[in-house]
Order: C-alpha cells, then sequence, then structure tokens
C-alpha cells in the first residue's frame, strides 16, 4: 500500500496536490479495510502443548523430534516405540536416544506381555527380528490360537483366502506383500485388504498372508519389515513363497 501512495503522490500534477492527503494517518486507516483482508486459520497443532504423546517413536529423526520439543516447553512426554520396529536401524538405547534429542529425567517401562499375537505366530516371528537384532525387546505371547502358521506356494493364494472366506463369516484378512499388483482372483473388499508391510504397521488382522517375504529386502529393513507384516495376526499367519513349502 505505501508503494501505492508513493507512485500516486509522484504522478499528482494538481494545483493543490490532494494526493499528498493520502499520507495522512485519518486516510491511512480508511485506506485499508481490515475486515476484507484475508483471515489466516490458527494452526492446532503449533502448540504450546503442556504434554505430547508420541507413537511410533522409533521412526522419528533428530530434527522431528526438536519439531516437538519447540511446541512442548515443559518437555512433558509419553513416549512409546518398539526397537525392533525401526525400519531403519535403531543403534542406540531408548534411554541414549531421548537423552540426546534433549530429553531429561526419562522412565523406562518396557512391553513384556503380548496380548494380540498367538504363541504360535511370535514362535515364527522372533528369529526373524533376533537374526537382525538380537537384543530387541520381543514380548510373550499370553494366549495359543492352536492355529499353526501354513507355508506354501504363492499359487495357492486365491484357495487360501476362499478357504477362509468360506469358513469364517466375519473378521478381516490383509495379503501383505510388496508389489503393487493384486494378484489372484481376489481383489480388495471390506474382509479383504492388500497392503505392503510399511503401511501394515499399526495395525491387525484376524488373518494375514504374506507373499514372498524374502521380496521384503535384506538386513535390518528386510527383517523389520517381515517381523511386523507376521505380527499384525491375530489368529492365522500364512506364508506364501514362489519356490513353496511343505
Amino acid at each position: 500500500m505505501d508503494r501505492v501512495v508513493d507512485d500516486l503522490v509522484a504522478a499528482d500534477d494538481s494545483e493543490l496536490l490532494v494526493m499528498s492527503m493520502l499520507r495522512g494517518e485519518d486516510m491511512q486507516d480508511k485506506l485499508v479495510d481490515d475486515d476484507a483482508l484475508p483471515g489466516l486459520d490458527p494452526d492446532e497443532l503449533a502448540g504450546p502443548f503442556s504434554h505430547i504423546v508420541v507413537d511410533e517413536a522409533q521412526e522419528l529423526t533428530d530434527a522431528e523430534w526438536q519439531m516437538l520439543l519447540l511446541r512442548c516447553p515443559s518437555r512433558s512426554f509419553t513416549v512409546v516405540g518398539d526397537r525392533a520396529q525401526a525400519r531403519h536401524g535403531f543403534a542406540e538405547s531408548w534411554r541414549e536416544r531421548l537423552e540426546r534429542v534433549g530429553l531429561t529425567n526419562v522412565n523406562l517401562a518396557t512391553l513384556g506381555i503380548n496380548y494380540r499375537t498367538p504363541k504360535e505366530i511370535m514362535a515364527e516371528a522372533e528369529p526373524v527380528i533376533r537374526a537382525a537384532l538380537p537384543d530387541a525387546n520381543v514380548p510373550t505371547s499370553v494366549r495359543s490360537s492352536r492355529i499353526p502358521v501354513v507355508h506354501g506356494s504363492t499359487l495357492e493364494l486365491d484357495a487360501v483366502l476362499g478357504s477362509w472366506l468360506s469358513s469364517h463369516t466375519d473378521g478381516i484378512a490383509c495379503v501383505i506383500s510388496t508389489s503393487d499388483v493384486l494378484h489372484g482372483s481376489f481383489g480388495e473388499t471390506s474382509r479383504i485388504r492388500w497392503l505392503t508391510p510399511e503401511l501394515s504397521k499399526g495395525l491387525e488382522f484376524d488373518l494375514v498372508v504374506l507373499v514372498d517375504p524374502d521380496a521384503f529386502g535384506t538386513g535390518i529393513e528386510g527383517a523389520v519389515d517381515s517381523y511386523v507384516a507376521m505380527t499384525r495376526a491375530t489368529q492365522q499367519l500364512v506364508i506364501l513363497t514362489t519356490r513353496g513349502s511343505s
């Protein structure tokens, strides 16, 4: 607005130089209609907050931690995370990590009981993550589904899903694969989901079918993706590979 006024005054060739009136304080108030200016919605996530709950904390970078600390001057956090689910590795202990990013007076509590995943599935999943992370915290399952983990060929995918749907009137199955192509005749429905290992994190399903877990990758990322995918099952786990297994 100041530049516009300056241009008008400079171009004024009237005898009384009336445009100079635009520089008057009373005229300045009239030139700007505050009610007509676009308003900005307040950012509800800008804080400050008195307490913040952080889930999947093992995935946060140092920069993301600093963003949270700026929004919580009290440094009061509830942090929930699992080193065994850190796709890019987690070399530090939790205390070391939290103190390094700026948190003090850290009180640690370890989850020792697994209520979600049956013993049969954890017996298969635990060696997978320990091969890459020997000191991973793997909680002990307190229940058994009495359903063994089934290994088979990817050619059996349709049969596995069809049999499960016909014998279960409710519940949700999930096919976890790195492929973007939906194989077989079963597409995504209200009872069948298709997800990548990364997108399955934090979810749970009655039946989980892993398709070619060897294709999930190698090293820590591959082990974490396999472990996470396997432990999404609350009742039954089926592992299908291109080479098949009895």
